[in-house]
């Protein structure tokens, strides 16, 4: 398969917010590398206007 580079967005109260990229082959991977690069951890969730990828946010993966 081709590797493949996904956009990233979270969607927040505030609406959506583009985090970056992530390359990978199909989309299942690329929310996995999302999680991954943009994941907050809960333990470390101490600052509210740090950007990323919070344990109940919803987010997408698309092709760039």
């Amino acid at each position: 398969m081709a590797h493949k580079t996904w956009n990233v967005r979270v969607h927040t109260a505030k609406g959506p917010v583009n985090l970056g990229q992530v390359g990978e082959d199909n989309e299942e991977l690329a929310r996995c590398a999302a999680l991954s690069k943009f994941g907050i951890p809960e333990d470390e969730d101490t600052d509210p206007n740090r950007r990323g990828i919070r344990f109940d946010d919803e987010f997408d993966v698309s092709p760039a």
